[in-house]
């Protein structure tokens, strides 16, 4: 367990990267659809090249990038 200090900020990260992922996708087209979001997410989410949020191989937030049906996997997982 984190400190209350560390849990307030990971919280905050968290809401500020959802919201910025989201914003960015209204301005998006070709999304993918939600079974394929979903599979892509799973996938980097236990890929050893997520740091946080982000894809280390390419830099992107791995959620933003799921969601974009044209993108593909940096290192081929998806």
């Amino acid at each position: 367990m984190s400190c209350l200090g560390c849990e307030i900020k990971e919280t905050t990260v968290n809401i500020d990267v959802q919201q910025i992922i989201a914003e960015q996708l209204l301005v998006e087209s070709h999304l993918a659809g939600t079974a394929m979001k979903e599979q892509r997410v799973k996938t980097c989410e236990s890929c050893p090249f997520k740091v946080g949020h982000t894809c280390s191989k390419c830099g992107c937030f791995y959620e933003f990038r799921a969601s974009l049906v044209e993108k593909k996997c940096p290192v081929g997982n998806w």
